[in-house]
């Protein structure tokens, strides 16, 4: 979620927004906005033209989890992934890659 938050221009979504960016059911993500609200990582803010709407909002303690988390996240995935594939391997792998985003970017039937 944080990264789906620091992937926009201003660190904020609107909630009905986020759970199709993120593809989670409305109550899980309301169970965890509302634990990552306390510990000071998102805000919820009211929507200014929605009276029924609700914004995410990455905090700054949020965005430092983030970029903190990410040189671990990298090292994981160069070991696992990066360091034990060969050439032929890592070509294989960025085809099948490229071919499940194209449908993660395509439109639901």
């Amino acid at each position: 979620m944080l990264v789906a938050l620091a992937d926009t221009r201003d660190g904020r979504q609107r909630f009905q927004d986020l759970t199709k960016a993120i593809e989670w059911e409305r109550t899980r993500l309301s169970y965890q906005v509302a634990r990552m609200v306390k510990r000071g990582l998102v805000g919820r803010e009211q929507c200014a033209d929605d009276a029924r709407g609700a914004h995410v909002v990455l905090t700054p303690a949020g965005r430092e989890a983030l970029e903190a988390a990410a040189p671990h996240h990298a090292a994981v995935v160069r070991r696992l992934i990066v360091d034990v594939l060969s050439p032929d391997d890592l070509a294989t792998y960025a085809r099948i890659s490229n071919v499940i985003l194209a449908q993660m970017d395509s439109p639901s039937p």
